[in-house]
């Protein structure tokens, strides 16, 4: 009996810890973002479209853009990081960096679709160096690196041509 019951404890702790897991990757059907990115914002990608850009500054563009559908488990981490962000808290046009200027500079423009709201915070030509910032702008710039870094790490980025322009 006392087995009986230690198993089905066990069972019910799994499938509580399981549901509670389950809930927390939850992505909302109508979940959508948009990332620019990038050195000027030359580099982006929509969800909602599945439109990736690898650079807008090249001599054909169109040879540096390509369909990405994420997969599952990538849409629900890129989720979590913006649900960890918490974008509510950020004004619509933002700089993490007000006293610091890079040359060339980047721009990031994130742009977030979630229970019919949708909400962009664009840092238009900002430094994005973390040791400057104040704690919500390192968190702001360490979210829009994950997410390019998951962008990046795709096949379709990968299998795009090499960049014509380098910047220092």
């Amino acid at each position: 009996m006392k087995k009986a019951l230690l198993l089905l404890t066990a069972l019910l702790s799994i499938m509580i810890f399981t549901a509670c897991q389950n809930d927390k990757a939850s992505v909302p059907e109508d979940f959508a973002f948009s990332l620019t990115w990038n050195t000027y914002g030359i580099s982006s990608y929509d969800s909602a479209t599945g439109k990736l850009v690898k650079t807008t500054d090249a001599t054909i563009p169109e040879d540096y853009i390509t369909d990405l559908t994420l997969k599952s488990k990538d849409l629900s981490k890129i989720y979590e990081l913006i649900t960890e962000l918490d974008m509510d808290s950020y004004p619509e046009e933002y700089n993490p960096n007000p006293d610091v200027s890079q040359e060339p500079p980047v721009t990031l423009i994130l742009t977030v679709t979630e229970n019919g709201v949708e909400k962009t915070i664009k840092c238009i030509e900002i430094c994005t160096l973390q040791n400057y910032a104040d704690s919500q702008g390192k968190k702001f710039l360490q979210t829009c690196r994950e997410i390019s870094n998951i962008l990046m790490s795709t096949k379709e980025w990968k299998a795009l041509p090499e960049y014509e322009v380098l910047y220092d």
